[in-house]
Order: structure tokens, then C-alpha cells, then sequence
């Protein structure tokens, strides 16, 4: 019986070195990082799946919507014009179609054009003016 054994143990040891099987701890340790980087990355796809969600059109709740732009109205944010506007846009997105424009901010609704920006003015700073030109190329000997 104990030659038996012997044997058993003797065909055992017949495994190249160096293969996970000697080591199964790193096996898994591989495997858990493995894991845990499919773990995350399914948490990632959800979370951010979860914060799409509230940016489909028709899915935010009128009525505080509404009570933003009266608020915007109340603080000066908008005119009255703006807020009559924005509360039609916000009416005809909730009972109309899913095709109604939506309404990003009250600077988006302006058609006028924007002023022409002022000129820059030069603003002296620690460098000469001429600072950054290229320089003279030296006068070649005659």
C-alpha cells in the first residue's frame, strides 16, 4: 500500500516548473483584478446610463420648470417678454411632440446680434514692444 502511494506521488511530480498550477495564488489574483475591472466597468456603463436618462426631451418636470423661469423673472435674470416666451416654449414642448424645440437658457433665445467687441487695446507689459520680432539679420562683410 505505502509503494503505491509512492508511486502516485512519484507521477505527481512529473509537472513542468514555472506553470500558475505551482502558484494558484497568482491565478487568483489575476482573476480578481479581471473582476473587478469588469465590475467597474459595468457600474460606469449604469451610472452613466442613469445620468442620461434626464436629458431626454419631455422627460423634465414642467411645473419646475416653470417655477425656474419665474424665479429667473423674479431675481431680473429675464424679461418679462423672455419669460412669456420661454413659458410657450415650455407649454408647446409638454403638449406637443416630441419635436418642439427645447430650450437650453434665456441667452440662447436672443435673435438680436451681439455688439461688436471693442477693439484691444495695447497693454504695456514687462516686455519691449519689440520683444518678439525677428531680428536683424547681421550685415555680411564686403
Amino acid at each position: 500500500m505505502s509503494s503505491s502511494l509512492l508511486s502516485l506521488f512519484a507521477q505527481a511530480g512529473g509537472k513542468p516548473p514555472g506553470t500558475p498550477w505551482e502558484k494558484p495564488e497568482l491565478l487568483y489574483a489575476s482573476l480578481a483584478i479581471a473582476a473587478a475591472l469588469l465590475a467597474g466597468g459595468v457600474v460606469i456603463y449604469f451610472v452613466d446610463r442613469w445620468r442620461k436618462s434626464g436629458l431626454a426631451p419631455g422627460t423634465a418636470d414642467g411645473a419646475a420648470e416653470l417655477t425656474g423661469f419665474r424665479g429667473m423673472l423674479e431675481r431680473g435674470e429675464i424679461t418679462e417678454e423672455e419669460y412669456a416666451r420661454l413659458r410657450q416654449k415650455a407649454a408647446a414642448r409638454l403638449k406637443g411632440p416630441a419635436s418642439a424645440v427645447e430650450t437650453k437658457s434665456p441667452a440662447a433665445l436672443d435673435t438680436a446680434p451681439a455688439p461688436p467687441a471693442p477693439p484691444n487695446p495695447t497693454l504695456p507689459g514687462p516686455l519691449p514692444d519689440d520683444y518678439f520680432d525677428d531680428p536683424q539679420p547681421p550685415p555680411r562683410p564686403t
